[in-house]
């Protein structure tokens, strides 16, 4: 049965978020669940309010990157980790530990929680039946607690940076945990970080998504390629532009991937307003869109045509920065 409708998740920015400085940027946390026929977007899930795991003042709420248990989604906000139970939206578990500060993704490997806390450079492993931590791992291959404070309860602050390796999302290659670093461009093993994929391949671009693609390993970069590994020899084997033999490209973030056969959907974010210019130097180069109004959207990719077959604007207001993509297969 082909897909017929998708969620994504992710959240919407603060009218005066980049005056009000790092950490503060998002005002509300949106989970949309896109009809692929009608291109319909309609709101399941939204957080508007903080509580006791976020700052009192201009907490940062988004949904980030989630994933799926049968019927269960795990979705995480900066310091938080929801259950939900799919289609009802009916709350199961919220997981909260002081060492959660901006969670990009959670992921379900072998009965473990894998979190990504990325404001403190560390992936958080929990029991997903109790919540309680397993182990913390650092992402450079260091000791989980040589730059923070193990005491400190990270969850209450504004904002870490910079961060040494910025982790974003976990995946599995020879049965270890691999993660991708936003800052390194790469992907390592997180048993052995000398054991590295060199996804940027040179170009000094960050990365972002690294999920499976037949038995190959796919990943997002930020200016909109995709990036296709050879997982044994960890070399780059081909990089595909969506955008290609378009006149013009979205001018945003690329962030979130979903692959179905060889349909690929891809999360582009709006841009906003950011004090790392560097992080978007590819804009100048290329055929980019260069208008007001550019806003989030969802793009279907048919990689064996190398063809983007649709595109799904978001409605302003709705969600202006993507983290994850899922298939939603109910009814």
């Amino acid at each position: 049965m082909s897909l017929k409708k998708l969620l994504v998740a992710g959240g919407c920015l603060r009218e005066n978020g980049f005056e009000l400085g790092e950490g503060k940027y998002f005002g509300k946390a949106s989970l949309l669940l896109l009809d692929l026929h009608t291109g319909k977007f309609q709101t399941q899930l939204s957080k508007i309010d903080g509580g006791k795991h976020y700052p009192l003042e201009h907490p940062n709420l988004q949904y980030t990157a989630p994933c799926l248990d049968g019927e269960t989604l795990w979705l995480p906000t900066d310091t938080e980790i929801f259950a939900y139970h799919l289609p009802g939206m009916r709350q199961l578990a919220c997981y909260s530990h002081p060492c959660f500060h901006n969670i990009h993704s959670v992921h379900l490997f072998d009965d473990e929680l894998v979190v990504t806390s990325t404001g403190i450079d560390n992936i958080v492993v929990l029991c997903p039946t109790t919540g309680a931590i397993k182990r913390i791992i650092n992402t450079e291959g260091k000791d989980p607690w040589h730059r923070f404070d193990a005491k400190t309860d990270y969850r209450l602050m504004h904002s870490t940076r910079p961060h040494d390796s910025h982790p974003n999302y976990v995946f599995k290659l020879d049965n270890k945990l691999w993660v991708t670093r936003c800052t390194h461009d790469d992907a390592v093993c997180l048993n052995d970080v000398t054991d590295r994929i060199d996804v940027a391949h040179q170009d000094e671009i960050s990365v972002h998504d690294g999920i499976w693609w037949h038995n190959k390993l796919v990943f997002t970069r930020v200016d909109g390629y995709l990036v296709i590994v050879d997982p044994t020899s960890r070399k780059v084997i081909d990089k595909h532009d969506p955008f290609a033999n378009e006149r013009n490209r979205p001018l945003g973030w690329c962030r979130g991937l979903m692959v179905d056969n060889d349909i690929f959907y891809i999360g582009y974010s709006k841009l906003r307003k950011t004090k790392l210019m560097s992080k978007l130097k590819f804009i100048s180069q290329g055929n980019f869109k260069y208008m007001d109004g550019n806003e989030a959207l969802v793009v279907a990719y048919d990689i064996s045509k190398k063809k983007v077959i649709n595109s799904y604007n978001i409605p302003a207001g709705m969600l202006d920065a993507i983290y994850g993509i899922l298939p939603y297969r109910h009814q």
